[in-house]
């Protein structure tokens, strides 16, 4: 296959590429997803519809991950969340029954502990939310 060289800078645009492009993708997008493209365009830096789809596709590699394994990741997530919560809190208690000695430390953990458990409760609603 050979590959077809630009004759000059203005052929596809000037950003850098010297090739030709001669290849077509097309895509179908519903009305929604259409104003929500060009909403993301009108903000951008790029002067072209192209340039800017270009820039977006080709700047990082994506990746799919399935359902499950997002939902295998996340249930794990909650669970180490869950240990360390349980760990924080058993600390916590033992700093308690020595009360005079370290009080800045147990408001601390206990700040500490409240955070686990306001982050766990946020993923448990966005794990149940992805599980329906």
């Amino acid at each position: 296959m050979e590959i077809k060289k630009k004759k000059s800078a203005g052929q596809s645009g000037s950003d850098g590429n010297e090739e030709l492009r001669t290849k077509i993708v097309s895509l179908y997008l519903s009305p929604t997803e259409f104003k929500k493209l060009t909403e993301y365009f009108s903000k951008s830096a790029q002067t072209t519809m192209a340039n800017f789809c270009r820039e977006k596709l080709l700047s990082k590699p994506g990746t799919t991950t399935d359902k499950k394994e997002i939902l295998s990741e996340i249930s794990f997530s909650i669970y180490q969340q869950s240990k360390i919560s349980t760990n924080i809190n058993q600390i916590a208690k033992k700093v308690n029954a020595l009360k005079k000695d370290y009080p800045e430390l147990l408001s601390e953990l206990q700040s500490e502990l409240e955070e686990l458990k306001q982050l766990n409760k946020s993923m448990l609603s966005k794990f149940k939310k992805i599980g329906s």
